[in-house]
């Protein structure tokens, strides 16, 4: 991707079209009637997300109540696990994830966790590599702190790292944490160590290219994907 993306442009749809204009000034922006319809889009897309959030949230009772006991089994700590990290213009949110690290983990792996660290537990091997331990995530949507696509929220400790040697990280709170990104489905394990801030800065030019390109098609192109990472990943597992 290319370096220009490092200055996003208008976050959504409404804004792009708001923001057209052509050379010497020619105003090319839509009709008023049409740029309210595009406004009106958005505006429900992001109410349906939250409906689309409260309803899967009641479906995954089933889900959430066959989970809980092989986690609470393989590992001492509560079935949920709940942290504090930088959100929407980045205020505070807490991030709800079912457990699958070792109680007190959290402390140890501040800057992040490989697939193969002694620290994650036998189920929670299995519930990272089909994401659902993102799942209880839709709460947060459901109260309208997230939305199903956009920069994953990540630990305070890591954001301050990042913060220090990536140029404009904090352009990655102008629009709401999600549920899942391009990320999610193409980078298969964290980068630790003299890796980690090269991962990032990959990882940040896809945040970027979503900010900048944000909208009903494009989320649905990543959710797209996303389901279709978790189908290949499920199919893996039961063969």
């Amino acid at each position: 991707m290319r370096s220009s993306l490092a200055h996003p442009g208008p976050r959504t749809l409404s804004d792009r079209v708001d923001a057209q204009a052509g050379p010497r000034g020619l105003d090319l922006s839509l009709p008023v009637s049409i740029r309210v319809e595009v406004r009106r889009t958005s505006q429900l897309w992001a109410w349906g997300q939250r409906m689309i959030a409260v309803l899967a949230c009641i479906a995954l009772i089933p889900t959430f109540l066959v989970l809980y006991l092989p986690v609470r089994i393989t590992s001492r700590g509560t079935f949920l696990f709940a942290q504090k990290r930088p959100g929407y213009r980045g205020r505070p949110l807490t991030v709800i994830k079912i457990r699958t690290m070792r109680a007190g983990s959290e402390v140890r792996t501040a800057l992040g966790t490989s697939r193969r660290s002694p620290e994650i537990t036998r189920i929670g091997s299995m519930l990272r590599d089909l994401k659902l331990d993102e799942l209880p995530q839709l709460f947060n949507v459901a109260r309208g702190e997230m939305e199903l696509v956009g920069p994953r929220p990540i630990p305070t400790a890591l954001d301050q790292e990042l913060r220090r040697h990536i140029p404009g990280f904090e352009l990655r709170y102008q629009v709401k944490p999600g549920l899942t990104n391009v990320s999610q489905v193409t980078v298969l394990d964290n980068k630790l160590g003299d890796r980690l801030i090269a991962d990032w800065k990959l990882r940040f030019e896809g945040e970027l290219h979503y900010i900048k390109n944000k909208s009903f098609a494009y989320d649905l192109v990543v959710l797209a994907m996303t389901a279709a990472f978790v189908g290949r990943k499920l199919l893996a597992r039961l063969r």
